[in-house]
């Protein structure tokens, strides 16, 4: 017995120590490697940090161009009482609308005429106290000028200029200078008489923070070279002419450690297995009877678990409903008991375009996300594809509200799915026990119908179960049942158009397309109405193609220069969209030129690669794009720039006020100016007051549309109009 025994223990030591020896060597070899790994990431995240904070340099110069590459601004700045005009358009407007921090306007001889600084409108001698330190600039900018040094090319810029790092009281900034000259070259402008514009943004605060945000760098700030941390990672803008250097660090995100720390368990997990193994030889029946009873949970687990999100499924959320509802009923709980019912918004749209393992990693985060929101006695279900339902005991109305507030907006947050930001959004339905039944199956269709209200609402959003829902549910069915038919028979639907003139002459320069319905029993349907019913049942693609149809047959021989037709979300999005509507205007003669085609400011922006596509392809053909509802969404012209569109339709929610409010004028000019400054034609909506014309006339407005001009007509009272004679088109349409 004891050699065996001894012999035994013998094999035992040798293995350990040989797993030993090989789990050091893998030690060593995952250490070395992470670190590799986090030196790379970093040396990556310092040419991230370097590009995004040399973009704050670059752009500062380009906003500039906004205002002082401008003849007005030369003629402005040239003589005396302009001083509100320049504080609209060099001082104030610059600091709201690109965060400069101080500006002020020179004349030839570098004498300030105004003054801007923090937040407020300084004394033009303020500028003394900055004098010294901008002297070399202001030379530099005057040889340039002197020399006649064209822009830079390479920067894209329109206007020569002068830009660097500086430090001003102690505080780390970028200056930029610009002349403030012609951009028509008409202006007569003598090298001594040209203003200069100085603008100083800091590199301190919200503007780092948004960096920082944007590109994913940890506690992004600036610091004294002498205050550096040597356990963080830093970058230096060097001035061009060497003698300032300005220090930013950040917390750096390595993977390579991260990685190391998460195999760190399995390592320990490989070693105790082996050395489990080692000494359980002996137990292998033993063994065999824990397998059988893994074997067994693990078919248990399946049979109640969802294998991609490893949530709860349909059969453990009914069984878990059952339950619940019994204990409601018998009064082994007080109550009340909430019915969740979740839905992901464009999930199809995800799976469609990004490919299904995308949408996969979608609802394994929806599933990591919902799961750290919602209380430990409320697990979430996958009860379907994309539907989710929670099951909450004890929670009062306002606390349920609560709690779905807070899972919208996480999941509105995007998701990082292998180096994509993909977006989704979560509609929620509920229902409640006992106010809306004690029945499982009949509280869960309550909490679907909430949810379907939800997603009529607008989606991104939650709705409790009321009992005008059901009535709803019934009526949109009704309808979009006789809206299929209206489309199938082609009766009881109906263009008319609203026409679009030049804000200057008063000639009629379009028209837009807009569908009608007349319901046979009902009347007029408002479109508010069945559109969005139209894109739920997926008839949105038949009907825009409809509407495109007849408005290309009747307008064909009209005398507009364009004629606009609003495009659903769904259509940009469906592929073949684009050759569709190539082949309408192949069976109409109806020229692409013509056509302007208007989508929402947020549909635009939030485009997949398929709508992109087809935009791209559409204006391949001459087809206009415009941007309507411009300045309601979350887009700028910035976000948009990669993408080619021709026009942008201001809201009629700042025209409404621009006679009232000068914060809407102001906003109203600033998008005309900015529209133009990047050769895009603009167009009002909503102009129904002379007063709100004159204004609109006088900020440059390309075109107006509104109920002062002309409402929404049928064709042959538009005919009419345009075969009028002995008056101008546009008096004939003011009378009708």
């Amino acid at each position: 017995m004891t050699r065996p025994l001894s012999l035994f223990l013998s094999r035992v030591v040798s293995s350990l120590l040989a797993m030993a020896l090989a789990l050091t060597a893998i030690g060593a070899f995952l250490a070395w490697a992470a670190g590799s790994v986090d030196r790379e990431d970093i040396r990556r995240q310092g040419e991230i940090a370097g590009y995004a904070l040399k973009e704050i340099r670059s752009n500062l110069s380009h906003n500039q161009e906004s205002s002082t590459f401008w003849d007005e601004a030369v003629e402005r700045t040239a003589t005396g009482g302009n001083e509100q005009w320049i504080d609209d358009n060099l001082g104030s407007w610059m600091h709201a609308f690109f965060g400069v921090d101080e500006a002020y306007v020179l004349d030839g001889e570098d004498l300030p005429i105004y003054a801007f600084a923090g937040t407020e409108i300084k004394a033009p001698s303020f500028f003394e106290n900055r004098r010294a330190l901008l002297r070399p600039y202001l030379a530099a900018l005057r040889a340039k000028l002197a020399a006649g040094e064209p822009p830079s090319r390479v920067a894209h810029e329109q206007s020569i200029g002068v830009s660097d790092y500086i430090y001003v009281s102690g505080r780390p900034a970028v200056l930029s200078i610009k002349p403030i000259v012609s951009d028509s070259g008409d202006l007569d402008q003598p090298i001594p008489t040209i203003r200069v514009h100085v603008a100083i943004q800091y590199l301190e605060g919200d503007v780092i923070d948004k960096v920082g945000q944007a590109h994913v760098l940890q506690n992004l700030k600036w610091v004294p070279a002498a205050a550096l941390n040597p356990e963080a990672a830093s970058i230096s803008l060097r001035s061009d002419a060497g003698n300032v250097d300005i220090e930013f660090q950040w917390t750096p995100y390595r993977p390579g450690q991260r990685l190391l720390s998460s195999l760190s368990p399995v390592l320990i997990l490989v070693a105790s297995a082996l050395m489990v193994g080692t000494l359980a030889i002996s137990s292998a029946s033993y063994r065999r009877k824990l397998d059988r009873i893994r074997n067994n949970e693990h078919i248990r687990y399946l049979a109640s678990h969802d294998i991609l999100t490893r949530l709860p499924n349909r059969s453990a959320y009914e069984q878990a409903a059952d339950e619940m509802v019994d204990q409601l009923t018998s009064r082994q709980q007080a109550g009340p008991l909430a019915f969740l019912y979740m839905d992901l918004d464009r999930f199809k749209q995800v799976n469609d375009i990004l490919g299904h393992q995308v949408g996969d990693a979608v609802l394994v985060e929806f599933a990591r996300r919902a799961t750290e929101i919602f209380p430990h006695n409320a697990p979430v279900y996958r009860v379907g594809g994309d539907e989710f339902a929670v099951l909450i005991p004890n929670r009062t109305k306002r606390e349920i509200e609560t709690l779905c507030g807070q899972i919208i907006d996480s999941v509105a947050e995007p998701m990082d799915i292998d180096g994509r930001r993909v977006f989704v959004g979560v509609s929620i339905g509920v229902s409640m026990a006992p106010q809306h039944g004690t029945d499982r199956q009949e509280l869960h269709r309550k909490a679907d119908v909430a949810l379907y209200h939800a997603k009529m609402a607008g989606r991104r959003r939650f709705s409790i179960f009321g009992n005008q829902m059901d009535d709803a549910i019934q009526s949109r069915a009704a309808i979009e049942a006789d809206l299929r038919e209206a489309l199938k028979s082609k009766t009881g639907l109906s263009v008319v158009y609203q026409p679009k003139f030049a804000s200057q002459c008063g000639r009629i320069l379009g028209a837009e397309a807009l569908v009608r319905w007349q319901h046979p029993q009902q009347g007029a349907i408002s479109p508010a109405v069945f559109i969005p019913i139209a894109e739920e049942a997926n008839l949105i693609g038949d009907l825009g193609l409809w509407v495109l149809e007849t408005a290309c047959r009747e307008a064909i021989a009209w005398p507009v220069d364009h004629l606009a037709v609003n495009v659903s979300p769904l259509q940009l999005r469906a592929p073949g969209f684009a050759e569709a509507v190539f082949a309408v205007l192949s069976r109409t003669g109806f020229a692409a030129s013509r056509l302007e085609l208007e989508m929402t400011e947020t549909d635009f922006a939030d485009s997949e690669e398929v709508g992109i596509s087809n935009i791209r392809t559409l204006n391949s053909r001459g087809i206009a794009i415009a941007i309507d509802d411009f300045g309601t969404g979350s887009s700028t012209f910035e976000r948009l720039r990669d993408i080619s569109f021709d026009r942008i339709k201001i809201d009629q929610s700042f025209v409404k006020n621009i006679t009232e409010s000068k914060g809407d004028a102001e906003i109203v000019r600033a998008m005309i100016s900015m529209a133009h400054a990047k050769g895009l034609k603009t167009t009002a909506e909503g102009v129904e007051t002379a007063e709100q014309r004159e204004v609109l006339r006088s900020f440059g407005c390309d075109e107006i549309q509104g109920f002062l001009m002309g409402k929404p007509m049928p064709p042959h009272q538009l005919r009419q109009i345009f075969d009028a004679s002995g008056e101008t088109v546009s008096q004939s349409l003011v009378k009708a």
